[in-house]
C-alpha cells in the first residue's frame, strides 16, 4: 500500500522547523522542561512530525479526509 501524498511544501517546512525543534527540548537540551513525562512526550510528538514530513504524509490528515497538498494543472 502506498501513501499518498497529502501535505503541501509550505506544511511540511513548518512540520520540520516545529519538530526539530521539540525533538531539541524533549530529547537533546533537557534543562527547559522539569518534567521527564511532559519531555518526553515532546520528544515524541516531535519525532512523529518529523517522520510525517519526510514522508510527506500524515496519517491523521489521511483518516480525516485533509489535504493540503495540490498537484499542478
Amino acid at each position: 500500500m502506498a501513501l499518498k501524498r497529502n501535505l503541501h511544501n509550505i506544511d511540511i517546512v513548518v512540520r520540520i522547523v516545529i519538530g526539530v525543534a521539540l525533538v531539541y527540548v524533549g530529547f537533546i537540551d533537557t534543562s527547559y522542561i522539569a518534567n521527564s513525562t511532559i519531555r518526553i512526550l515532546l520528544g515524541a510528538f516531535g519525532a512523529i512530525n518529523l517522520v510525517a514530513a519526510l514522508m510527506r504524509s500524515c496519517p491523521i490528515y489521511a483518516l480525516a479526509g485533509i489535504s493540503t497538498f495540490r498537484e499542478k494543472s
